[in-house]
């Protein structure tokens, strides 16, 4: 049996693609809806929300991607991306040292469902520094497969995680979660 806690896409999107992506959220941020970080942990980031039916068509070959690296390697029982959910741009910038502690990516104990797994895309459009990414599985392990704009990691939600602050310039990663039915 497999165990593996993360997977990587390298260059999955080009830059122009990262640019269409960056203006479906100018052109599409819903100020309805407000991002709330992990309890108990800072996260100094400005988050933009849209919806997945904004994005379905761009992002539709990640989504299949993402669904047969866990039919083939991990074997959650995940529900597909619908139209209403939610797709984040975190943007953590230098000028107020953009970082998100320890965490990990979980739902209420009041929700039908777990977050299985959460899937990162670095989004950037400009070179940037620090902002770098870590999961903690035999300690604190830095990712650097997330390090190249365009460049996605996959991992199981549960899994404590950060993002280091950045020093300089603007770091971007879109962010996806997928849920399914309560672990048992």
């Amino acid at each position: 049996m497999k165990n593996i806690d993360y997977w990587y896409i390298p260059k999955f999107f080009s830059y122009e693609e990262l640019v269409n992506i960056h203006n479906i959220f100018e052109q599409n941020t819903d100020n309805e809806v407000f991002d709330i970080p992990a309890k108990d942990v800072t996260k100094k980031a400005k988050v933009y929300m849209s919806h997945w039916y904004n994005f379905k068509h761009v992002l539709n070959s990640l989504d299949q991607s993402l669904l047969k690296i866990n039919q083939d390697n991990f074997g959650f029982n995940i529900w597909p991306q619908y139209d209403a959910n939610i797709v984040r741009l975190n943007e953590y910038d230098s000028a107020y040292k953009g970082e998100y502690d320890w965490h990990v990516d979980g739902s209420t104990d009041d929700e039908a469902y777990d977050i299985k797994f959460t899937l990162l895309l670095n989004a950037s459009l400009e070179s940037y520094e620090g902002g770098k990414f870590y999961l903690f599985t035999a300690g604190a392990t830095y990712i650097d497969k997330l390090d190249d704009p365009g460049d996605v990691v996959i991992f199981k939600s549960y899994i404590p995680h950060c993002v280091s602050p950045v020093t300089k310039g603007k770091r971007h990663s879109m962010t996806l979660f997928y849920n399914g039915p309560k672990f048992q």
